[in-house]
C-alpha cells in the first residue's frame, strides 16, 4: 500500500529544495566574502564522511554484515560522493546539489518502495530525481538572475545514482526481491514518459520560441530577457549585432566572434529532437504493454 507520510516527506524535501532558487545567489556571495568559498567544499565532504561513517557502524556493530563486497559497494558510493564534490571545486556551491538530491532519492526510495517490491524501484527512483531536478531548473530559469543548466541536471541525477548504488549493491535492502509486477511497469512507464516529455518541451524552448508565446502573453515578456535555455548550432557573440545562433560555421561567419562557438545541441534540429522523443515514448509504451501482457500470462 501506498505510504502517505513518506511521500509527505518526499513534497517537503522539493519544495525545500525549490524554495532555496530565490535566495541561494545571495547566499553564495554572502559565504564567498564572510567565509570563503571552500567552505561549501568542506561542509559537503564533512557530511557524506559523517554519513558514511553512521552506515559504518550500523553495517558493523548493529547489522553485523559480513558480505566484503557490501563494503566495497559502500565505499565507492561514498568516494564517488566525494570524489565529484572535489571536481565541483571550481563552482563548489554545486556540491550542495549532492546532498539535497542525495536526500531527495531516500525520501523517494522510501515512499515508492512502500508499493514496489522489485529491481525497478531504483531506475523508478532515479527518474523521479530526474523529473524533480528538471524542474528545479526550470524555477531556476524563470527566477530573475538565475539560469538553465544542463549541467546541473546531470549533477542532480548523479546524486540519485550514487544513492541507488549505495542502497541496491551496498545496502541490499530485503524487502527488494521478487518478480516484476504490473504497477512497477506502470510506475516506470509512466514516469519515463513524463520525462520525455518534459524533456521536449525543454528542448522545444529556444529563443525564438520564447518570442513567439511572448508576443501573445505579454505579461511573460520578461522572460525574454533571461538566458536561452535551448539553442541549436552555433552561438556567436558580436559587438553590433549581439548574441545569435546559426547552423552555419565559422568559415561563412568569418567576421563574427567564435569564443562560444559550438553546443550540445550543434547537430540536432527542433525537429529530429521531438522526432526522436516520440520513438523512445513509443518504444517505452510499447516495450511496456510486452512485459504487462507477459505478467498477466504468468
Amino acid at each position: 500500500m501506498w505510504n502517505r507520510a513518506s511521500w509527505v516527506w518526499v513534497f517537503l524535501c522539493a519544495a525545500g529544495i525549490f524554495s532555496t532558487v530565490p535566495v541561494a545567489r545571495r547566499v553564495q556571495r554572502y559565504v564567498y566574502t564572510a567565509i570563503g568559498k571552500d567552505f561549501f567544499t568542506f561542509t559537503v565532504l564533512f557530511i557524506i564522511l559523517s554519513l558514511c561513517t553512521v552506515l559504518l557502524y550500523f553495517f558493523i556493530f548493529r547489522l553485523r554484515v559480513k558480505s566484503k563486497s557490501q563494503y566495497a559497494w559502500l565505499f565507492i558510493s561514498s568516494g564517488a560522493y566525494i570524489f565529484t564534490t572535489l571536481q565541483l571545486r571550481k563552482y563548489p556551491e554545486e556540491a550542495v546539489h549532492l546532498l539535497e538530491f542525495g536526500l531527495l532519492s531516500y525520501f523517494l526510495f522510501r515512499a515508492l518502495s512502500h508499493r514496489i517490491r522489485d529491481w525497478t524501484v531504483y531506475i523508478t527512483t532515479l527518474l523521479y530525481v530526474l523529473c524533480i531536478g528538471t524542474m528545479d531548473e526550470f524555477i531556476q530559469w524563470v527566477t530573475p538572475g538565475r539560469i538553465w543548466s544542463y549541467r546541473d541536471i546531470g549533477i542532480n541525477v548523479l546524486a540519485g545514482v550514487f544513492f541507488v548504488l549505495a542502497v541496491s549493491k551496498g545496502i541490499k535492502p530485503e524487502m527488494v526481491h521478487g518478480p516484476v509486477k504490473r504497477i512497477s511497469v506502470n510506475m516506470l512507464a509512466g514516469i519515463m514518459t513524463i520525462n520525455l516529455l518534459f524533456l521536449g518541451l525543454c528542448l522545444s524552448n529556444t529563443p525564438d520560441m520564447v518570442n513567439r508565446y511572448t508576443e501573445l502573453f505579454h505579461g511573460l515578456s520578461w522572460l525574454r530577457l533571461e538566458e536561452p535555455m535551448t539553442a541549436y548550432g552555433f552561438g556567436y557573440k558580436d559587438p553590433d549585432i549581439g548574441t545569435f545562433y546559426s547552423h552555419m560555421r565559422l568559415d561563412p561567419l568569418r567576421s563574427i566572434n567564435t569564443s562560444s562557438a559550438g553546443n550540445l545541441f550543434t547537430l540536432f534540429s527542433l525537429q529530429s529532437a521531438w522526432a526522436l522523443i516520440i520513438v523512445i515514448a513509443g518504444s517505452v509504451w510499447a516495450v511496456g504493454t510486452f512485459w504487462k501482457r507477459r505478467l498477466n500470462d504468468d
